[in-house]
């Protein structure tokens, strides 16, 4: 039932764009001089936050409109995104958003807001989720952790933000190896690294991309994926080590910019606009030297509206799948 609900809704969805696409011209004229706000439901600092800020000064340029960042944390990224949909849906106000934890607010905290609400202009960053420790750690391995946590039952600490993607593969670890760790709830990734870092935690499950924000002290032990990430090209990839647990190679920080569907329903040039100078932004050669720079490159791109949610729909889809994880945190 689940599974067709996912098929449905990716069908509903594709259907609206598919009306919404056919000889729209872009209404570059309402960006001109325009003040866009953009809503980030995390702090200032975090993963989100410093990928939507390195991105704007380049839309400005294609857009000519000036982009203003609204930080409005907390409830697992709930208020920032009930407050993006209680402003008028003409487009003034664009929502900044990551999965896993958008779809674990409308799965498990029982969102005002459904999936289908969200109509996304990129999904811009997928960073996949990592095990990882200081480099001042006693374990060097996964299997070094593993084994320590078995032998500590419910004595190693773990970091975690409650709807992260590192739930489920820390899961199906606990599943396989019997594992019995202690849980410390933080409210974002920029919290759990200042956690590991201060020494309050023993290990978090971060991301690749993100855990560069840990300098040179830490030390990603897995990342998430079938083949190894160009980041941290020295770690082994879930498949690499565990080829017979099928961890999804979805899971991590999926970071994305949207409007809302009634939007792009009822302003469909301005869409058109957004994303026609969103993508020229993003190709700017200069923005892609700064990705380069920062580490971001090998976690970005650009997938289109289309492609964009069907990711976001097929993660939403993995998050229903597994709620129970999220339930029992």
């Amino acid at each position: 039932m689940r599974k067709f609900m996912a098929i449905l809704l990716t069908l509903l969805l594709l259907l609206s764009q598919a009306a919404m696409a056919e000889t729209v011209t872009a209404d570059r004229e309402w960006l001109k001089g325009n003040t866009i706000f953009i809503v980030v439901p995390f702090k200032a600092g975090g993963s989100l936050d410093l990928m939507v800020r390195t991105f704007l000064p380049y839309w400005e340029e294609t857009s000519g409109a000036t982009f203003v960042v609204e930080n409005r944390e907390g409830a697992n990224t709930q208020i920032g995104t009930t407050l993006f949909f209680t402003k008028k849906q003409d487009m003034q106000y664009i929502y900044c958003g990551t999965q896993t934890y958008l779809s674990g607010s409308i799965v498990n905290d029982g969102a005002s807001y459904a999936i289908d609400n969200f109509a996304l202009i990129n999904m811009q960053q997928i960073d996949p989720t990592t095990l990882t420790v200081l480099k001042s750690s006693p374990y060097t391995t996964i299997q070094e952790l593993i084994d320590a946590i078995k032998a500590n039952p419910g004595k190693i600490k773990c970091g975690m933000v409650a709807g992260a993607a590192g739930a489920i593969m820390l899961n199906i670890l606990a599943k396989e190896y019997d594992l019995d760790y202690k849980m410390v709830t933080y409210d974002s990734g920029n919290d759990i690294r200042t956690a590991l870092l201060g020494g309050h935690v023993d290990f978090i499950p971060g991301s690749a991309n993100g855990d560069l924000g840990l300098g040179d002290e830490g030390r990603p032990l897995v990342v998430c994926g079938h083949e190894r990430n160009q980041i941290w090209p020295d770690t082994p990839c879930t498949d690499e080590i565990w080829p017979e647990l099928n961890i999804p190679s979805s899971l991590g920080s999926c970071r994305f910019f949207s409007t809302s569907v009634t939007a792009a329903k009822e302003y469909p040039e301005r869409f058109q606009a957004l994303v026609e100078t969103y993508k020229e932004a993003f190709d700017n050669p200069e923005y892609q030297k700064v990705l380069k720079e920062n580490g971001q490159l090998y976690v970005s791109g650009y997938h289109g509206p289309e492609e964009s949610d069907k990711l976001n729909l097929t993660l939403h889809e993995l998050i229903d799948s597994n709620k129970d994880v999220f339930l029992d945190e």
